[in-house]
Protein backbone atom coordinates (compact mmCIF):
# COMPACT_ATOMS: atom_id res chain seq x y z
CA UNK A 1 0.00 0.00 0.00
CA UNK A 2 1.43 3.24 -1.06
CA UNK A 3 1.76 6.28 1.37
CA UNK A 4 -0.51 8.65 -0.35
CA UNK A 5 -3.22 5.55 -0.15
CA UNK A 6 -2.72 5.14 3.72
CA UNK A 7 -2.88 8.96 4.53
CA UNK A 8 -6.30 9.39 2.15
CA UNK A 9 -7.54 6.17 3.81
CA UNK A 10 -6.56 8.04 7.67
CA UNK A 11 -8.20 10.96 6.69
CA UNK A 12 -11.89 9.03 5.55
CA UNK A 13 -11.60 7.40 8.90
CA UNK A 14 -11.43 10.52 10.86
CA UNK A 15 -14.49 12.20 8.89
CA UNK A 16 -16.54 9.52 9.91
CA UNK A 17 -15.57 9.50 12.81
CA UNK A 18 -16.10 13.17 13.13
CA UNK A 19 -19.62 13.05 11.26
CA UNK A 20 -22.15 10.38 12.72
CA UNK A 21 -24.52 8.58 10.17
CA UNK A 22 -28.00 9.20 10.46
CA UNK A 23 -29.05 5.91 11.62
CA UNK A 24 -25.73 6.01 14.22
CA UNK A 25 -24.95 2.57 16.34
CA UNK A 26 -25.48 1.93 19.88
CA UNK A 27 -23.94 3.70 22.60
CA UNK A 28 -23.23 0.89 24.95
CA UNK A 29 -23.80 2.26 28.57
CA UNK A 30 -24.10 0.34 31.70
CA UNK A 31 -26.26 1.83 34.91
CA UNK A 32 -23.55 2.45 36.55
CA UNK A 33 -21.70 4.95 34.00
CA UNK A 34 -25.33 6.74 33.28
CA UNK A 35 -25.02 7.77 37.02
CA UNK A 36 -21.71 8.85 36.81
CA UNK A 37 -22.24 11.09 34.30
CA UNK A 38 -25.48 12.24 35.25
CA UNK A 39 -27.36 10.98 32.64
CA UNK A 40 -31.44 10.83 33.66
CA UNK A 41 -34.28 10.56 30.80
CA UNK A 42 -37.80 11.85 30.40
CA UNK A 43 -40.58 10.44 27.73
CA UNK A 44 -41.72 11.41 24.34
CA UNK A 45 -45.24 12.25 24.24
CA UNK A 46 -48.02 12.23 21.32
CA UNK A 47 -48.64 15.85 20.21
CA UNK A 48 -52.27 16.81 21.35
CA UNK A 49 -54.58 17.76 18.87
CA UNK A 50 -54.57 21.32 20.11
CA UNK A 51 -50.79 21.51 19.49
CA UNK A 52 -48.83 23.85 22.15
CA UNK A 53 -48.98 27.21 23.87
CA UNK A 54 -46.20 29.71 22.50
CA UNK A 55 -45.51 32.86 24.28
CA UNK A 56 -44.41 35.51 21.95
CA UNK A 57 -43.59 39.16 22.88
CA UNK A 58 -44.81 41.87 20.39
CA UNK A 59 -46.72 45.82 20.65
CA UNK A 60 -50.61 46.79 20.10
CA UNK A 61 -50.43 48.71 16.94
CA UNK A 62 -53.05 50.72 14.98
CA UNK A 63 -54.85 48.36 11.64
CA UNK A 64 -53.54 49.39 8.37
CA UNK A 65 -56.95 49.72 7.25
CA UNK A 66 -57.79 51.37 10.46
CA UNK A 67 -55.91 54.41 9.42
CA UNK A 68 -56.83 57.63 7.62
CA UNK A 69 -54.98 60.80 5.88
CA UNK A 70 -57.21 63.85 6.06
CA UNK A 71 -56.01 66.06 3.28
CA UNK A 72 -56.85 69.54 1.90
CA UNK A 73 -59.39 69.64 -0.74
CA UNK A 74 -57.91 72.40 -1.93
CA UNK A 75 -55.14 74.81 -1.90
CA UNK A 76 -55.08 77.44 0.90
CA UNK A 77 -53.57 78.98 4.29
CA UNK A 78 -54.59 76.73 7.69
CA UNK A 79 -56.49 79.47 9.49
CA UNK A 80 -56.92 77.53 12.69
CA UNK A 81 -56.44 73.73 14.05
CA UNK A 82 -59.17 72.68 16.16
CA UNK A 83 -58.10 69.26 17.31
CA UNK A 84 -55.18 68.00 19.23
CA UNK A 85 -53.27 64.92 18.76
CA UNK A 86 -54.15 61.63 20.79
CA UNK A 87 -57.98 63.37 20.51
CA UNK A 88 -60.57 61.55 19.83
CA UNK A 89 -63.08 63.02 17.00
CA UNK A 90 -66.56 61.92 16.02
CA UNK A 91 -67.84 61.72 12.31
CA UNK A 92 -67.74 64.62 10.70
CA UNK A 93 -65.96 66.76 13.58
CA UNK A 94 -64.10 70.31 12.22
CA UNK A 95 -60.16 69.21 12.43
CA UNK A 96 -59.00 72.12 10.29
CA UNK A 97 -60.34 75.57 9.06
CA UNK A 98 -58.24 76.43 5.59
CA UNK A 99 -58.86 80.36 3.93
CA UNK A 100 -58.69 79.41 0.21
CA UNK A 101 -59.61 81.40 -2.89
CA UNK A 102 -59.82 78.16 -4.79
CA UNK A 103 -62.39 77.18 -2.39
CA UNK A 104 -64.88 80.38 -2.87
CA UNK A 105 -63.98 79.86 -6.84
CA UNK A 106 -65.15 76.44 -6.44
CA UNK A 107 -68.18 78.25 -5.06
CA UNK A 108 -69.09 80.81 -7.99
CA UNK A 109 -68.96 78.89 -10.45
CA UNK A 110 -71.54 76.29 -8.79
CA UNK A 111 -73.51 79.52 -8.18
CA UNK A 112 -73.69 80.40 -11.79
CA UNK A 113 -73.88 76.49 -13.06
CA UNK A 114 -76.89 76.09 -10.56
CA UNK A 115 -78.58 79.21 -11.72
CA UNK A 116 -77.88 78.28 -15.64
CA UNK A 117 -79.40 74.98 -14.66
CA UNK A 118 -82.65 76.86 -13.15
CA UNK A 119 -83.24 79.10 -16.13
CA UNK A 120 -82.28 75.75 -18.71
CA UNK A 121 -85.03 73.96 -17.13
CA UNK A 122 -87.80 76.98 -16.89
CA UNK A 123 -87.01 76.92 -20.85
CA UNK A 124 -87.37 73.14 -21.57
CA UNK A 125 -90.97 73.18 -19.44
CA UNK A 126 -91.82 76.50 -21.77
CA UNK A 127 -91.06 74.99 -24.79
CA UNK A 128 -92.99 71.66 -23.64
CA UNK A 129 -96.00 73.59 -23.95
CA UNK A 130 -95.20 75.31 -26.87
CA UNK A 131 -94.33 72.50 -28.95
CA UNK A 132 -97.43 71.07 -27.54
CA UNK A 133 -99.57 73.84 -28.59
CA UNK A 134 -98.10 73.11 -32.11
CA UNK A 135 -96.45 76.44 -31.76
CA UNK A 136 -92.61 75.18 -32.39
CA UNK A 137 -91.19 72.20 -33.82
CA UNK A 138 -89.69 69.37 -32.57
CA UNK A 139 -85.97 69.99 -32.98
CA UNK A 140 -86.46 73.16 -30.74
CA UNK A 141 -87.62 71.27 -27.72
CA UNK A 142 -84.78 69.04 -28.58
CA UNK A 143 -82.28 71.96 -28.42
CA UNK A 144 -83.71 72.96 -24.83
CA UNK A 145 -83.19 69.23 -23.73
CA UNK A 146 -79.52 69.14 -24.53
CA UNK A 147 -79.15 72.50 -23.00
CA UNK A 148 -81.05 71.40 -19.89
CA UNK A 149 -79.15 68.14 -19.64
CA UNK A 150 -75.69 69.88 -20.14
CA UNK A 151 -76.70 72.52 -17.37
CA UNK A 152 -77.54 69.97 -14.93
CA UNK A 153 -74.74 68.02 -15.25
CA UNK A 154 -71.93 71.00 -15.19
CA UNK A 155 -74.02 72.05 -12.01
CA UNK A 156 -74.12 68.67 -10.70
CA UNK A 157 -69.83 67.93 -11.14
CA UNK A 158 -69.54 71.21 -9.43
CA UNK A 159 -71.44 70.35 -6.58
CA UNK A 160 -69.60 66.98 -5.82
CA UNK A 161 -66.33 69.12 -5.95
CA UNK A 162 -68.01 70.91 -3.41
CA UNK A 163 -68.87 68.20 -1.17
CA UNK A 164 -65.70 66.28 -1.28
CA UNK A 165 -64.52 69.79 -0.43
CA UNK A 166 -66.83 69.15 2.63
CA UNK A 167 -69.85 71.28 2.13
CA UNK A 168 -73.26 69.28 2.81
CA UNK A 169 -76.19 69.67 1.19
CA UNK A 170 -77.94 72.02 3.18
CA UNK A 171 -75.16 74.18 2.83
CA UNK A 172 -75.40 73.56 -0.66
CA UNK A 173 -78.75 74.91 -0.86
CA UNK A 174 -78.34 77.80 1.03
CA UNK A 175 -75.55 79.06 -0.93
CA UNK A 176 -77.50 78.25 -4.37
CA UNK A 177 -80.76 80.51 -3.16
CA UNK A 178 -78.94 83.10 -0.89
CA UNK A 179 -75.10 83.00 -2.69
CA UNK A 180 -73.50 83.48 0.80
CA UNK A 181 -69.92 82.96 -0.39
CA UNK A 182 -67.13 82.01 2.14
CA UNK A 183 -63.42 81.61 1.53
CA UNK A 184 -63.39 79.70 4.94
CA UNK A 185 -63.29 75.90 4.29
CA UNK A 186 -63.73 73.16 6.78
CA UNK A 187 -61.67 70.15 6.91
CA UNK A 188 -63.36 67.26 8.44
CA UNK A 189 -62.88 63.93 9.63
CA UNK A 190 -65.04 61.08 7.30
CA UNK A 191 -65.34 59.07 10.27
CA UNK A 192 -64.74 58.57 14.53
CA UNK A 193 -61.38 57.90 15.37
CA UNK A 194 -58.41 59.01 17.66
CA UNK A 195 -56.02 62.15 15.95
CA UNK A 196 -52.72 60.00 15.55
CA UNK A 197 -50.87 62.83 14.36
CA UNK A 198 -51.13 66.46 13.17
CA UNK A 199 -49.25 67.37 10.04
CA UNK A 200 -50.13 71.37 9.36
CA UNK A 201 -49.71 74.35 11.19
CA UNK A 202 -52.12 77.61 11.21
CA UNK A 203 -49.90 79.99 8.88
CA UNK A 204 -49.36 77.09 7.18
CA UNK A 205 -49.35 77.13 2.99
CA UNK A 206 -50.89 73.76 1.86
CA UNK A 207 -51.34 72.72 -2.02
CA UNK A 208 -54.54 70.67 -2.94
CA UNK A 209 -53.92 67.04 -1.44
CA UNK A 210 -51.69 68.17 1.29
CA UNK A 211 -51.86 65.51 4.43
CA UNK A 212 -53.33 67.58 7.50
CA UNK A 213 -53.47 65.04 9.66
CA UNK A 214 -53.21 61.26 10.60
CA UNK A 215 -56.46 59.56 12.19
CA UNK A 216 -57.27 55.61 13.33
CA UNK A 217 -60.35 54.04 13.78
CA UNK A 218 -61.40 54.08 17.30
CA UNK A 219 -61.70 50.83 18.88
CA UNK A 220 -59.54 49.17 16.21
CA UNK A 221 -56.06 47.68 17.28
CA UNK A 222 -53.81 44.93 16.23
CA UNK A 223 -50.99 42.79 17.27
CA UNK A 224 -47.07 42.65 16.06
CA UNK A 225 -45.64 39.81 17.21
CA UNK A 226 -41.98 38.29 17.25
CA UNK A 227 -41.40 34.86 16.75
CA UNK A 228 -38.28 32.81 15.89
CA UNK A 229 -38.01 30.71 12.54
CA UNK A 230 -38.96 27.40 14.20
CA UNK A 231 -41.80 29.23 15.65
CA UNK A 232 -42.88 30.87 13.08
CA UNK A 233 -43.17 27.45 10.81
CA UNK A 234 -45.50 26.42 13.04
CA UNK A 235 -47.89 28.90 13.22
CA UNK A 236 -51.20 29.15 11.06
CA UNK A 237 -53.37 32.10 10.46
CA UNK A 238 -56.61 31.34 12.25
CA UNK A 239 -54.50 29.67 15.19
CA UNK A 240 -55.93 31.41 18.50
CA UNK A 241 -53.73 34.26 20.50
CA UNK A 242 -54.37 35.03 23.98
CA UNK A 243 -53.40 38.50 25.88
CA UNK A 244 -53.65 38.69 29.66
CA UNK A 245 -56.24 41.00 30.60
CA UNK A 246 -58.29 40.75 27.70
CA UNK A 247 -61.66 38.80 28.09
CA UNK A 248 -61.83 37.48 24.52
CA UNK A 249 -58.93 35.91 22.70
CA UNK A 250 -58.35 36.62 19.22
CA UNK A 251 -56.45 34.93 16.09
CA UNK A 252 -53.76 34.90 14.14
CA UNK A 253 -54.09 36.99 10.87
CA UNK A 254 -50.78 36.91 8.78
CA UNK A 255 -47.02 35.81 9.46
CA UNK A 256 -44.14 37.82 7.35
CA UNK A 257 -42.48 35.70 4.72
CA UNK A 258 -39.68 37.19 5.31
CA UNK A 259 -37.18 37.67 8.72
CA UNK A 260 -35.91 40.95 9.71
CA UNK A 261 -32.91 41.22 8.93
CA UNK A 262 -31.74 43.22 12.33
CA UNK A 263 -33.36 40.73 15.09
CA UNK A 264 -33.59 37.74 12.92
CA UNK A 265 -37.63 37.19 14.24
CA UNK A 266 -40.63 36.64 11.63
CA UNK A 267 -43.47 39.11 12.41
CA UNK A 268 -46.65 37.74 13.42
CA UNK A 269 -49.55 39.96 13.15
CA UNK A 270 -52.78 38.96 15.36
CA UNK A 271 -56.18 40.34 15.49
CA UNK A 272 -57.87 40.75 19.19
CA UNK A 273 -61.61 41.61 19.19
CA UNK A 274 -62.46 44.74 21.33
CA UNK A 275 -58.77 45.03 22.14
CA UNK A 276 -59.18 48.37 23.10
CA UNK A 277 -60.92 47.84 26.21
CA UNK A 278 -57.20 46.12 27.74
CA UNK A 279 -54.82 47.34 25.77
CA UNK A 280 -53.40 50.46 24.28
CA UNK A 281 -51.45 51.67 21.06
CA UNK A 282 -47.95 51.18 21.41
CA UNK A 283 -47.66 48.87 24.61
CA UNK A 284 -45.54 45.80 24.97
CA UNK A 285 -47.31 42.25 25.72
CA UNK A 286 -46.43 38.98 25.66
CA UNK A 287 -49.31 36.77 23.73
CA UNK A 288 -50.21 32.98 24.18
CA UNK A 289 -50.69 31.44 20.54
CA UNK A 290 -52.22 28.31 20.51
CA UNK A 291 -50.93 26.33 17.04
CA UNK A 292 -52.88 23.27 16.39
CA UNK A 293 -51.93 19.90 16.00
CA UNK A 294 -49.46 18.45 13.50
CA UNK A 295 -50.52 14.94 12.28
CA UNK A 296 -47.73 12.84 13.12
CA UNK A 297 -46.02 15.28 15.52
CA UNK A 298 -44.06 14.02 18.93
CA UNK A 299 -43.73 16.48 21.81
CA UNK A 300 -40.27 15.93 23.75
CA UNK A 301 -38.35 17.94 26.32
CA UNK A 302 -36.29 20.55 24.88
CA UNK A 303 -33.52 19.91 26.95
CA UNK A 304 -33.47 16.48 25.22
CA UNK A 305 -32.65 18.12 21.58
CA UNK A 306 -29.03 17.54 20.42
CA UNK A 307 -27.66 19.66 17.43
CA UNK A 308 -25.01 17.73 15.73
CA UNK A 309 -23.68 18.87 11.73
CA UNK A 310 -26.74 21.30 11.08
CA UNK A 311 -29.06 18.39 12.17
CA UNK A 312 -31.32 17.67 15.19
CA UNK A 313 -30.86 14.26 17.71
CA UNK A 314 -32.26 12.80 20.26
CA UNK A 315 -30.54 9.99 22.21
CA UNK A 316 -33.12 7.25 22.55
CA UNK A 317 -32.49 5.22 25.65
CA UNK A 318 -32.09 1.06 24.69
CA UNK A 319 -31.48 -2.04 27.25
CA UNK A 320 -27.71 -1.68 26.95
CA UNK A 321 -27.35 2.22 26.24
CA UNK A 322 -28.33 4.96 24.14
CA UNK A 323 -28.85 5.22 20.39
CA UNK A 324 -28.97 8.98 18.49
CA UNK A 325 -32.03 9.02 16.16
CA UNK A 326 -32.13 12.32 13.16
CA UNK A 327 -35.41 13.86 13.97
CA UNK A 328 -37.21 16.77 12.28
CA UNK A 329 -37.97 19.96 14.87
CA UNK A 330 -41.37 21.62 13.85
CA UNK A 331 -40.63 24.06 16.60
CA UNK A 332 -39.02 24.77 19.91
CA UNK A 333 -40.16 25.68 22.97
CA UNK A 334 -38.48 26.54 26.61
CA UNK A 335 -39.82 23.41 28.39
CA UNK A 336 -41.29 20.78 25.21
CA UNK A 337 -40.23 20.97 21.64
CA UNK A 338 -42.30 19.28 18.86
CA UNK A 339 -40.33 16.89 16.36
CA UNK A 340 -41.24 14.26 13.79
CA UNK A 341 -38.92 11.27 13.93
CA UNK A 342 -39.47 7.42 13.60
CA UNK A 343 -40.13 6.59 17.34
CA UNK A 344 -43.39 5.50 19.50
CA UNK A 345 -45.36 7.67 22.68
CA UNK A 346 -43.43 6.27 25.30
CA UNK A 347 -40.03 5.69 24.58
CA UNK A 348 -37.36 7.35 26.68
CA UNK A 349 -34.56 9.52 25.57
CA UNK A 350 -31.92 11.34 27.95
CA UNK A 351 -32.60 14.93 29.05
CA UNK A 352 -29.50 15.49 31.20
CA UNK A 353 -25.68 14.54 30.88
CA UNK A 354 -25.85 15.81 26.72
CA UNK A 355 -22.35 17.08 27.50
CA UNK A 356 -21.42 13.34 27.52
CA UNK A 357 -23.29 11.76 25.41
CA UNK A 358 -22.20 13.61 22.61
CA UNK A 359 -18.16 13.16 23.71
CA UNK A 360 -18.67 9.18 24.33
CA UNK A 361 -20.75 9.53 20.73
CA UNK A 362 -17.49 11.26 19.19
CA UNK A 363 -15.39 8.83 20.56
CA UNK A 364 -13.89 11.66 22.72
CA UNK A 365 -15.04 9.98 25.76
CA UNK A 366 -14.09 6.51 27.63
CA UNK A 367 -17.11 4.75 26.31
CA UNK A 368 -17.69 5.32 22.54
CA UNK A 369 -19.78 3.98 19.77
CA UNK A 370 -20.49 0.36 19.77
CA UNK A 371 -18.04 -0.07 22.39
Amino acid sequence: MTPRLTLALLCLCLFTAAAPAQDAPLIKLSPAQASAAGIAYGRVEEAGADGEAMRLAGSVVFPVQALEVVSAPAAGVVQEVAAAPMQAVAAGAVLARLFSPQFLEWQREYVQLATQERLAADKLARDETLHREGIIALSRLQDARNAQVQARVAAQERAQLLRLAGMNEAGLRALASKQALSATMPVAARQAGIVLELLAMPGQQVEAGAPLARLARAGELALELQATRGQADRIRPGDAVEVEGCPRPGKISALSPQMNAASQAVLVRAELPQAAQCLRPNQYIDAVVRTRGVRGGLAVPSAALLRLDAGDYLMLREADGVRPVRVMVLSRGDERSLVRAGLKPGSEVAVQGMVALKGMWMGLGGQGEGK
